[in-house]
């Protein structure tokens, strides 16, 4: 998939996450802090040819310091054996990972959710973190993509 077309489609691909994840997470708090990255293999550092591609969702609750996430992917080239929030980094270079993702499984959707130290939380809201799916064909990674705030979900309206 071509960049150009990847920019066009961010802004919408951020209205229908955000719609997704209100959905599923309809009690979030009004202080609660939400993320996206999209998955993809341009954002690889050694380079990959992936016809697959995917959304990480994050929400982060400020009281508790809990991260919540939903992660769908399809199209990859072999069977997910990892994934992972790694910081800090900045855009481009690689870092450690800073928390396992697959941790209830690697099929689509991955869902879960951790408590975060004081130092990933602000690698996080720093803006230096990205996920990376690992394949059996792309062990250092298949998939990629900075995490980036996003605005919170517009709450559903209420029927009378």
């Amino acid at each position: 998939m071509s960049q150009p077309y990847r920019r066009w489609t961010f802004p919408l691909l951020l209205a229908l996450v955000s719609a997704s994840f209100a959905a599923d997470h309809a009690v979030a708090a009004d202080d609660d802090i939400f993320y996206v990255a999209t998955i993809t293999d341009d954002e690889q550092s050694v380079p990959t040819e992936s016809p697959g591609s995917g959304i990480a969702e994050f929400r982060l609750e400020r009281a508790t310091l809990k991260l919540s996430w939903k992660i769908t992917y399809k199209g990859l080239t072999s069977k997910p054996i990892s994934i992972g929030l790694y910081g800090p980094e900045n855009v481009g270079a690689n870092a450690g990972r800073v928390v396992d993702l697959g941790i209830n499984g690697l099929s689509s959707p991955i869902q879960g959710s951790a408590i975060l130290s004081d130092g990933v939380l602000s690698y996080l809201v720093t803006g230096r973190t990205y996920v990376n799916l690992h394949t059996v064909r792309y062990k250092d990674g298949e998939l990629r993509g900075q995490v980036r705030r996003i605005r919170p979900p517009k709450p559903a309206p209420h029927s009378s």
